[in-house]
């Protein structure tokens, strides 16, 4: 399996410069050589496998071999993911990527313990960028501006579907997705709550701004593992995968 790097720009044949981090990635701890194959992706849509014909200081360049483009997903999945502790956030981000999310919104529950910090932003990008180069994605997952509890629907009022994941529901996720499963469903949210629960107040938010409610079964899983068990099972349910 070839190695993976983000540019900024992909065209669609001749020559690809490569600089930055992805460039000391490359050359000071991969350490690759001129005459490897690698893979480039935009993070976009956009990907190329290239051989890399010259190498400098702080950069490399390559040469097109082959382009191709990813269509696009069938149904954009939003996980509206609420803050997990600080020693899993990175764990949490790497699972929603690997497991196929399009866009995640971090979401300050009235019960989490971690908070947003001003790096934040920044950091949460890094976490899913990385990931995305681990799991081969092409696309990098959106993450978007962290919400209040009170701005969470209103953030998805574009959402066909939303679900929030609730560990005192009775209905569980498999009805819902029979349900859903025959509708043009183009956008799909998932709401995660915090490791001490969604409050009843926001859940009655949540509901009255259109939510289903859905428990996924049992063991309870931890908030920060809910997410991608959760895209897992509408991904199956709705015959994604």
């Amino acid at each position: 399996m070839l190695n993976q790097f983000f540019v900024t720009h992909l065209p669609s044949s001749g020559e690809v410069i490569v600089d930055g981090d992805e460039a000391h990635h490359a050359l000071k701890v991969l350490r690759i050589k001129e005459g490897e194959r690698i893979r480039l992706c935009d993070g976009i849509k956009s990907f190329a496998e290239v051989e890399v014909i010259s190498i400098g200081k702080n950069q490399f360049t390559s040469s097109i071999k082959s382009y191709g483009e990813v269509p696009p997903t069938r149904v954009h999945l939003t996980v509206v993911q609420a803050l997990p502790k600080s020693d899993r956030i990175k764990e949490t981000l790497e699972l929603l990527t690997e497991g196929g999310v399009s866009e995640i919104i971090p979401w300050q529950a009235e019960r989490s313990i971690a908070q947003w910090q001003s790096d934040s932003e920044s950091k949460w990008n890094s976490a899913v960028r990385e990931a995305s180069k681990q799991s081969r994605r092409v696309v990098i997952p959106k993450v978007s501006p962290r919400k209040n509890s009170r701005d969470v629907m209103t953030a998805l009022t574009d959402a066909d579907c939303v679900l929030v994941f609730h560990e005192s529901e009775t209905q569980p996720l498999s009805h819902v997705l029979e349900k859903i499963s025959t509708k043009n469903i183009s956008r799909l949210a998932l709401i995660i709550g915090p490791e001490g629960g969604i409050s009843e107040r926001e859940l009655a938010e949540f509901l009255a701004g259109g939510a289903i409610a859905v428990r996924m079964g049992e063991p309870i899983f931890r908030a920060a593992h809910a997410g991608v068990a959760a895209l897992a099972a509408v991904q199956a349910g709705l015959r994604l995968w």
